[in-house]
């Protein structure tokens, strides 16, 4: 048998940031609308528990689970965990009730992240360790940029989703394709003063780049997806991507107006958008592909049935 993703859930506690906020710092509407994509994202409290939060977007799955018992692992993607011991995967596990004997772990590869955490989790389904597998990505972004840097301070965004995967018997194989290249760490990083620093020219061409050859590798590499979801940095870039892959023949997402970007986030949030609005099936192949700092790249193709969730 083969893995895929048959439940998903999310979660964006916090209040609405429009784009009105940032004039204080000299952005309009318009100019950020222009640049990003961007009109609204959502901003925990700073207090909020970013475990609660995971739990948060996990919790709807559980109640869906026929044997709890049988979710083997949990994988927790982050970029914006401060608290480094413990990490919050074993907190989280406790919180939405798995057992003592799950395998629980935290995972970081920047915006890439959910891709990264889909191709363990799978990989963990088809070894054999695990009969299924929740992979939660959670951000709160808000708090590593610098709210006074007119550069980032009104694209990153935070919140929460959590997918889950199972062997069956009608999924097709997942296939993955994946890179990295530390030489390019500087262009993405958090500087020493606190803030975000993108060297925004290079991240742009190369985000654009690698999405577009890591969807064309899963096209070339089949099954082929049935929709492709990128992730959400940036309204050009995606709409760059969508130029590169269109033809392809797919959807291709964009639901950057009203998420922001949320890191590792943003790719299972959008797509859990699309589903909700009723705008995809809820049986399909997916295609996710991401860019992030490290720099870390790639793209995964798996099979999703989505029946449980819908009927939600």
């Amino acid at each position: 048998m083969s893995a895929g993703i048959v439940d998903i859930s999310t979660a964006k506690p916090g209040r609405t940031i429009d784009n009105e906020h940032f004039t204080a710092i000299g952005l309009t509407d318009e100019w950020i609308r222009r640049r990003s994509g961007i009109a609204a994202r959502s901003w925990l409290p700073d207090g909020t528990s970013l475990a609660e939060v995971a739990a948060e977007a996990c919790a709807p799955i559980m109640t869906r689970v026929d044997n709890p018992s049988a979710i083997g692992a949990l994988v927790v993607v982050s970029t914006s965990v401060r608290q480094r011991v413990p990490g919050i995967a074993q907190k989280v596990a406790q919180l939405v009730g798995l057992g003592p004997s799950v395998l629980a772990f935290d995972m970081n590869a920047a915006c890439c992240g959910f891709v990264y955490g889909l191709v363990t989790g799978l990989s963990l389904c088809e070894a054999g360790p695990a009969r299924s597998v929740l992979v939660c990505s959670v951000e709160a972004m808000s708090r590593l940029v610098d709210r006074e840097d007119r550069q980032t301070a009104c694209i990153f965004a935070d919140g929460s989703a959590a997918v889950l995967l199972e062997d069956r018997a009608e999924f097709a194989g997942f296939r993955q394709v994946a890179g990295c290249d530390g030489a390019h760490g500087a262009l993405m990083r958090e500087t020493e003063e606190g803030g975000i620093h993108l060297d925004g020219m290079q991240v742009y061409d190369r985000a654009v780049r690698r999405m577009s050859e890591s969807a064309q590798y899963l096209f070339d590499h089949g099954p082929a997806p049935t929709v492709l979801v990128g992730h959400q940095a940036n309204g050009r870039i995606l709409e760059q991507v969508r130029g590169f892959t269109s033809h392809l023949g797919v959807p291709f997402v964009n639901r950057i107006e009203k998420l922001g970007n949320t890191s590792s986030a943003s790719i299972p949030l959008a797509f859990a958008e699309e589903l909700y609005a009723g705008s995809l099936p809820a049986g399909g192949r997916l295609g996710a592909v991401a860019y992030g700092a490290g720099e870390a790249w790639g793209g995964v193709a798996v099979d999703y049935q989505l029946s449980a969730a819908m009927a939600d």
